[in-house]
């Protein structure tokens, strides 16, 4: 193994050719845990879902020559194959007119708006389900985001049924009714449509947009501005900044779990007994989740499971006093489409029992700026 000042020169000769804190151009699995400070010593690097048996790095070109010289056995990562078998998930474009087509059935219910646009130009679409759908009302806000690593496709798939769900049974469903009636939802299917469209983890600029939001723990990112991120992160950032989110989670794949704030740090959370007590109803909820054999009780801390630094879920919290959690929804990224309905059936109920939390998380609790 290569140690010291030698490791940093030669990793700096291929990696830092660029100043973008997280880029995503090269993916590996790494086998083992053994090298796993040696990658997260590097902020030009992403290290993501931490196991006994390993855990997957990205960064910029150079990465797997960084790799091979250093001995270090892994294996490519490459999600992209899925593009070229059948059956086939929907494009960004047919995923949006899907959702067109469910939201103008409904028009007092349901209002699909542009948030603003990824790098190649798609909107990003956002559909908020209420009653009386264009008042803005004192009514709770609440929130879902999927699809922020566009190779992580189940999340996305999940949100466009569950709009169809609450709108399609809206007056049947008293339970459904009610929630609809009494709380404003607003569901984002894709944040990342360009990553969806091209099946890689990173936006058309390779960005890892979960590690692209300010970061309280990290100097120099610690100010909740929107110079140098990514176009997909501002207008998540200009769009919160509007609203008064109360309670969101945002969905990813590649484990099934529940990870609970902070990432960034080891410190308890300041509502930690309520949080825990959201991710465990959700994990309940959700019985393969639940009967994790990985996880106990399908739920763990973030910071505990691996460090994230500039991500969705802690910056949530520290600037809006949003309570964030993260579904990891599916062990595949990128299952054959015809599992999409299995997820949904196992998570359905946990859906739509998470956004009911709105209105008996104790707000008292929470000191907003």
């Amino acid at each position: 193994m290569i140690k010291g000042i030698a490791l940093v020169l030669l990793f700096s000769a291929f990696a830092f050719t660029t100043n973008a804190a997280s880029l995503t151009q090269e993916s590996y699995y790494i086998y083992g845990k053994q090298n796993l400070r040696l990658f997260t010593q590097y902020k030009e690097l992403t290290v993501d879902h931490v196991s006994a048996s390993g855990f997957e790095v990205y960064g910029p070109k150079g990465l797997g020559q960084f790799i091979t010289r250093s001995n270090i056995r892994a294996a490519v990562l490459d999600s992209k194959a899925a593009l070229t078998r059948g059956p086939k998930y929907p494009t960004p474009e047919e995923t949006a007119q899907r959702i067109q087509t469910a939201v103008a059935k409904y028009p007092q219910l349901a209002q699909m708006m542009s948030i603003g646009k990824s790098v190649k130009g798609r909107d990003l679409w956002v559909v908020k389900i209420s009653k009386n759908v264009r008042a803005n009302d004192n009514r709770p806000e609440f929130k879902y985001i999927a699809n922020m690593h566009g190779d992580e496709i189940v999340g996305r798939e999940l949100m466009v049924l569950l709009i169809e769900d609450l709108l399609s049974n809206y007056g049947k469903d008293a339970y459904l009714t009610k929630l609809v009636d009494t709380t404003q939802i607003y569901i984002l299917p894709s944040m990342n449509p360009d990553g969806a469209a091209l099946a890689q983890r990173g936006n058309a600029n390779f960005v890892d947009l979960n590690r692209d939001f300010p970061d309280f723990s990290e100097k120099g990112n610690d100010k909740n501005t929107l110079d140098g991120r990514a176009l997909e992160t501002q207008a998540i950032m200009k769009w919160q900044a509007t609203r008064k989110f109360q309670l969101s989670a945002n969905y990813h794949g590649g484990a099934e779990v529940l990870s609970l704030p902070f990432d960034t740090i080891p410190d308890k959370f300041p509502l930690a007994d309520l949080i825990n007590g959201l991710g465990v109803e959700y994990a309940t909820n959700a019985p393969y989740i639940g009967a994790s054999k990985v996880f106990k009780g399908g739920i763990t801390n973030g910071y505990a499971w691996y460090e994230i630094n500039g991500g969705m879920q802690d910056w949530s919290w520290n600037w809006y006093k949003d309570l964030q959690i993260t579904v990891e929804v599916s062990n595949q990224k990128y299952p054959d489409p015809s599992t999409v309905t299995y997820y949904y059936q196992q998570n359905r109920k946990a859906l739509i029992a998470y956004i009911a939390r709105v209105h008996t998380i104790n707000q008292s609790r929470i000191v907003r700026r």
